[in-house]
């Protein structure tokens, strides 16, 4: 199931979903609306590929909470840090799995936040479509202890697959403790969805964004101009409201 939902995404969300809507219009060239569709689609592919259209769909999600204030918390809650997919067999790494882009940034904030806080972190995440792939928490794990948080401080979750999954198995262990509270660390346009299936686990979650994608510099003339790593983002983007109306009509 999980697999199928990942194709799905892949063919909807860009750049699978403009291609398909090329091709479609390219099919039925000899149609009326055969034609405007491969220019729909070309005119999309350009438009998600500048920086003010992603920035149009990445603030509505990276800005629904603020960055973390530390000086704000009355307590020292637990962080729940969040994967964000791997890297496999890197070879500089001699072959053993390590982080990829976004698990990484967050897994250094996580640190950051525990040295400044003295907290206790909760890596989660498993090995989703993967059979020879190490748990993205335990190689979250390696990672913070290398950045200098004690292992003992360190309570890996390893079975997730989903986000959703993160929430459920990591409540289960924060209720060994006697935890409700937390601080929830991810990336800022992931955040929305990581609040709400913590929160209807019954936790208390002060969120901690970080990795942001929106940009805070002034636009100039290559701000309008089409880029490979825009459109990635605006992908992500797009993939993030799709699981939030997934989830909502799921759970």
């Amino acid at each position: 199931m999980l697999l199928l939902s990942k194709a799905f995404s892949q063919l909807v969300l860009p750049p699978g979903g403009l291609i398909l809507l090329t091709l479609l219009g390219l099919v039925f060239h000899r149609k009326v609306w055969g034609k405007p569709l491969i220019v729909c689609s070309m005119a999309l592919l350009w438009l998600l590929s500048t920086e003010p259209a992603r920035d149009a769909l990445t603030s509505q999600l990276e800005f629904q909470y603020p960055a973390l204030n530390i000086t704000r918390l009355d307590n020292t809650p637990p962080i729940v840090l969040l994967g964000g997919g791997i890297y496999e067999h890197p070879p500089e790494y001699q072959g053993q799995d390590s982080l990829g882009h976004y698990s990484m940034m967050r897994t250094i904030y996580a640190a950051k936040v525990a040295k400044q806080i003295n907290a206790d972190i909760y890596p989660t995440g498993g090995t989703p479509l993967s059979d020879n792939s190490e748990a993205e928490g335990d190689i979250m794990k390696r990672w913070l202890i290398w950045l200098g948080i004690p292992s003992v401080s360190i309570h890996v979750e390893n079975m997730a697959n989903t986000t959703w999954e993160n929430a459920v198995l990591t409540k289960a262990m924060l209720e060994e403790k006697g935890q409700n509270t937390i601080i929830l660390i991810t990336s800022a346009w992931h955040m929305p969805r990581a609040v709400w299936c913590f929160e209807a686990q019954g936790l208390n979650v002060i969120p901690a964004p970080t990795d942001y994608l929106t940009e805070n510099e002034p636009y100039d003339l290559r701000s309008f101009l089409p880029r490979w790593n825009v459109l990635s983002d605006s992908g992500k983007a797009l993939h993030e409201y799709l699981g939030l109306l997934y989830y909502w009509l799921k759970h």
